[in-house]
């Protein structure tokens, strides 16, 4: 993959992890790097051609905000993990 081909995954998983804003920090007023640790996680696991569960978005999220973290608490990890794929999909053409 060209290193454009990478900046576009990250920007897509950018795209849709703070479209999601799962924790509520982008709607609080944090900044809109918040996610980037989250973002540059799921973004090499697509680039390894790992696929995006929604197993796979607890555990990332788990890593970065333990027990306490919304998608740990709520069921909304398997639509964040669907609009991933689309990423890596996108990716894929």
């Amino acid at each position: 993959m060209t290193p454009g081909g990478a900046e576009r995954v990250v920007t897509g998983v950018r795209e849709v992890v703070n479209a999601h804003d799962p924790e509520g920090l982008l709607a609080s007023g944090c900044p809109p790097d918040e996610y980037e640790p989250e973002i540059q996680h799921f973004a090499r696991l697509i680039l390894a051609g790992r696929r995006i569960t929604g197993e796979v978005v607890v555990e990332v999220w788990g890593h970065w905000f333990g027990a306490a973290g919304y998608l740990q608490r709520h069921d909304q990890h398997e639509r964040l993990a669907a609009d991933l794929r689309a990423v890596a999909e996108r990716r894929e053409r």
